[in-house]
């Protein structure tokens, strides 16, 4: 993260072109906040990370990672980072799209918007007879990634809960020790 406060700064400057108390504004920080992230003086939090991210469309991953450059290139917009197509994942390309090199390498354009599918929903989508059975299975595939994600949050949720420690104080003691000395001076 040596490079943070620099692509903040350029982002803030050569991107946005903004003043840097309009960007503290808009983030809902001080502007000395935005003052020690750029100079390196202190590191974002994740909230102001997040933050930070959707204002200046880029990632996580371009702002953290210092082997990125400081101009952040399209597959380090936030913006896009649902539509990156990985490893082991199926691209939907229209007929014609593909082109063939001299040397014999299949070339095709990713465009905006294009859908992909794991390998069980590429298989899924070979059988599909038309194209609104092709957008039932995305809309599907997208509810059930949705869901997985939801799950694994509660989840997650109740196993901190389950980490947490009982207070050795009851709460209720020290309110109603308060309540008590209000209404003996009332």
């Amino acid at each position: 993260m040596r490079r943070l406060h620099l692509k903040l700064f350029f982002l803030r400057t050569r991107l946005k072109r903004e003043a840097q108390g309009v960007t503290a504004k808009i983030l809902g920080v001080r502007p000395a906040t935005m003052s020690h992230l750029e100079q390196g003086r202190s590191v974002p939090t994740l909230q102001m990370l997040t933050a930070l991210c959707k204002h200046y469309d880029v990632t996580p991953t371009y702002l953290l990672d210092d082997d990125r450059p400081i101009d952040p290139s399209t597959r380090d917009r936030w913006s896009e980072r649902d539509s990156l197509v990985a490893r082991g994942n199926w691209l939907e390309v229209p007929e014609g799209a593909m082109v063939t090199t001299h040397d014999g390498v299949r070339l095709v354009a990713v465009q905006p918007g294009a859908r992909f599918y794991d390998a069980s929903a590429q298989a899924q989508r070979m059988t599909c007879p038309n194209a609104n059975a092709a957008k039932d299975l995305e809309a599907g595939v997208q509810v059930a990634s949705k869901k997985r994600d939801h799950e694994l949050e509660e989840l997650l949720a109740r196993e901190l809960m389950g980490q947490r420690k009982p207070r050795s104080k009851p709460v209720a003691k020290s309110v109603l020790k308060t309540a008590m000395a209000q209404m003996a001076q009332g």
